[in-house]
């Protein structure tokens, strides 16, 4: 079976990602700013909360492309995926139940000056497995001291540093590494993707299986 790993686009990359600022236009370095963040390798493998759920919907979400040329896949955040209803749509029919979808209200293209809500949806993605081969994938790690925590994620560039048990995608669609938050997918879902009218925005890479 074919297995792809989500990733940012190097095509799209002047255009692909999305900033998740603070509520109440406070910035980051404000100290009473709410920071949205969620990191698997430090947060564990589970859904938002209330209170996060309230955090993300309330922050100003905004896309680096522009209207006129919409990505599907607007964002990557660790398994936090910014997409269109479509994509978002999709998810839901091809892993039904599995995933966390919150539609974003408070979502604006970069440089314009109104939110342009009911576009795009935040998806989470839930349905976890251990695909990543830590011990020979290109893995980095980062030791965070104020939490005593090591946040981890995949790092590879190339098909051959991106090793993965292909046993675990059996029978899934779209789901996410525990404990990297890579996020990978079915040939059948990049399939339906690339077949949507448009850009998908973000790259399918290849990976070695084993």
């Amino acid at each position: 079976m074919a297995i792809f790993h989500l990733k940012s686009s190097y095509v799209e990359s002047h255009r692909f990602g999305v900033h998740i600022w603070p509520p109440d236009g406070k910035r980051t370095i404000d100290e009473d700013a709410e920071i949205f963040s969620s990191v698997p390798s430090l947060n564990g493998a589970r859904a938002l909360n209330d209170a996060e759920v309230s955090l993300l919907l309330r922050s100003k979400v905004v896309v680096q492309h522009k209207r006129k040329k919409p990505l599907h896949i607007a964002g990557i955040h660790e398994n936090l995926l910014i997409v269109s209803q479509q994509i978002s749509d999709l998810i839901a029919e091809m892993s039904p139940g599995l995933h966390q979808i919150m539609p974003l209200t408070n979502l604006w293209y970069v440089g314009e000056k109104e939110p342009a809500p009911g576009l795009f949806c935040a998806v989470l993605i839930l349905d976890y497995a251990h695909t990543v081969d830590l011990d020979r994938a290109d893995v980095q790690r980062h030791y965070i001291e104020h939490l005593g925590q090591t946040a981890i994620w995949l790092s590879s560039i190339f098909p051959e540093t991106c090793i993965i048990r292909a046993a675990t995608g059996q029978g899934r669609h779209i789901w996410a590494d525990n404990p990297t938050g890579a996020v990978f997918c079915s040939d059948a879902f990049r399939k339906r993707v690339l077949a949507l009218p448009g850009l998908p925005g973000a790259d399918f890479a290849g990976c070695t299986e084993t």
